[in-house]
């Protein structure tokens, strides 16, 4: 029985030793590398409400501007005096598809009453690289926001025109928080 723990006591720090190693292969080498990452923690309370809405009709975009998703726009309230955190969920099935002698890229973004929720791209957060072949991708985002009416939608785009972004079998689950 000691012999088993020895074992185990050993085996632990051979463990603990190659996450200390590993964490520390992944330190930035600069002081100008570790400025570039400013994480922004977002404080959520208790569960309020969440609205869940799931469409299975394909839909398909070739638009380089930023279009509303087919369905995917939700208005909520928040008492006035109150804020909420608001997280919103985003499921699909996707294909990328484009001339193979382009290389693109199939975008979306959740906008909070016309802005976008975080992480924020830019335009350029990445559903899915070029790929004709449909398969399932997910995004996250979170915001706090104040008392009225608000509204969520679900946006995307293409990089070129020549491209296409088809979008089939989607969940938009809106989640509030206190």
């Amino acid at each position: 029985m000691h012999l088993h723990h020895t074992r185990y006591f050993l085996s632990s720090n051979s463990f603990v030793a190659s996450l200390i190693l590993a964490a520390a292969v992944l330190v930035p080498t600069s002081a100008a590398q570790a400025d570039n990452r400013v994480p922004i923690d977002t404080r959520c309370g208790l569960a309020i409400n969440s609205v869940v809405r799931t469409e299975n009709a394909l839909s398909t975009t070739n638009s380089v501007a930023f279009v509303d998703v087919p369905n995917a726009v939700l208005v909520f309230g928040v008492p006035a005096g109150a804020s909420r955190c608001v997280k919103v969920v985003f499921t699909g099935e996707v294909a990328c598809r484009g001339p193979a002698a382009v290389t693109d890229f199939c975008f979306i973004r959740a906008l909070l009453d016309g802005v976008e929720m975080l992480p924020q791209g830019g335009g350029f957060q990445v559903f899915l690289s070029e790929d004709p072949t449909a398969n399932a991708h997910a995004y996250e985002w979170v915001r706090r926001v104040g008392g009225g009416n608000h509204i969520v939608r679900i946006q995307r785009r293409v990089g070129n025109a020549g491209t296409f972004f088809d979008l089939d079998d989607w969940t938009f689950d809106l989640q509030i928080y206190q």
